[in-house]
């Protein structure tokens, strides 16, 4: 009988992580700070299993997204720019996500917003 329970919580808090994560597909768009100022940075995101697949959309082009994990609402992913790998930890609230990016020489604190899908 415990172990019924056991399998049953396990399943129930797998269900709940994923349809927090469900919350993530889709466009979301920031701005950096860089050599030549600020500028509009955009992520595209899906949500495939416990994983995440998508593209970050920057003024060098698209970079697709790997190395993902899903964890409720905190998520994490690499982004291979030329020889460097830059690292993403997030946390999602609502239509915000809070992100810190390492990496780079100076690591830097992002807040992208969702962009509403054309219907």
């Amino acid at each position: 009988m415990n172990k019924t329970k056991v399998v049953i919580t396990l399943l129930l808090l797998l269900c709940a992580s994923v349809c927090f994560a469900a919350d993530i597909d889709g466009k979301w768009v920031g701005k950096m700070q860089g050599p030549n100022g600020e500028s509009e940075i955009a992520f595209t995101f899906k949500v495939v299993g416990d994983s995440l697949s998508g593209f970050v959309g920057s003024p060098m082009g698209d970079m697709p997204v790997s190395h993902s994990k899903i964890n409720g609402n905190e998520f994490s992913f690499d982004v291979a720019m030329g020889d460097m790998t830059i690292g993403h930890q997030c946390t999602l609230e609502g239509d915000t996500v809070k992100m810190k990016v390492t990496g780079f020489p100076e690591p830097m604190e992002l807040v992208l917003r969702r962009v509403a899908a054309d219907k």
